[in-house]
């Protein structure tokens, strides 16, 4: 791979009706959590993209934000109480996931593997960027498959091109998520709903949403995206536990 730096949270992209207002701030922001898009570490030696300057808050959003961040702390205090016991599943996937189901908040959607590619700044530092999963979830390639024991990382838009993620504010604690590779289902309960401030984030906020999408040693499923629904300035993060596997043997009705 070249000297770029790998991409870390990935970046969101901001409704056609808001460009003129927010371009310059979503220049000077380029981050991290695959949201929208959001962005995942190496699997084997992840590297961290330095985080661009935040932009100085509008006093009307610095207060919004405020609210957001303590609304944040609330759901991170209430989510870290009671954590599931983490498991293991007994099989592993042979290929990345194919599918996704949400079926609280009615989400069935298919997934596509995510890479990066890697662009020059003005400074003239290398850094690299998340692609993008237009109408699907987005499974980041150097996250792992199913049953490797480790973190399988989806990503995907909140507000444009499909919006599959929309609605990820709507899960709660011990609901069902489900995985499928070939015949295979994998199934998730999940644990964790976090809002994380991003556009607007220190280094060391941007590094803590990072670690989100890095390598576990437990096994787990994270999603992320974008939030609030109507902007970009959070991210929003699923973290759901393994249950158990099932396999549908060939020929079975």
């Amino acid at each position: 791979m070249s000297s770029a730096q790998l991409p870390t949270l990935p970046a969101c992209a901001t409704p056609a009706a808001r460009l003129p207002v927010l371009l310059s701030l979503l220049l000077i922001a380029a981050l991290l959590l695959a949201g929208c898009g959001a962005g995942k570490s190496a699997e084997a030696a992840a590297v961290d993209a330095p985080a661009a300057a935040a932009a100085p808050a509008a006093p009307a959003e610095e207060s919004q934000i405020a609210a957001a961040a303590a609304d944040v702390e609330r759901a991170q205090i209430a989510a870290e109480a009671a954590l599931l016991p983490s498991g293991a599943f007994a099989v592993q996937a042979a290929v990345p996931p194919q599918r996704l189901e949400l079926p609280s908040i009615g989400l069935n959607t298919s997934i596509i593997e995510l890479g990066w590619t890697s662009k020059k700044l003005s400074s003239g530092e290398l850094v690299s960027e998340w692609a993008e999963a237009d109408d699907a979830a987005g499974w980041h390639i150097n996250s792992q498959r199913p049953g490797f024991g480790g973190n399988v990382v989806l990503s995907g838009h909140n507000n444009i091109k499909g919006a599959v993620f929309r609605e990820l504010d709507l899960l709660k604690r011990g609901d069902p998520a489900l995985l499928y590779v070939d015949n295979q289902t994998f199934e998730y309960v999940v644990d964790k709903v976090l809002i994380v401030p991003e556009k607007f984030a220190s280094d060391e906020q941007r590094q803590k949403n990072f670690a989100y999408i890095d390598e576990t040693d437990d096994e787990r499923l994270t999603l992320v995206s974008c939030w609030p629904r109507d902007d970009n300035t959070h991210r929003i993060i699923v973290i759901a536990r393994p249950v158990r596997s099932v396999t549908v043997e060939e020929g079975a009705s």
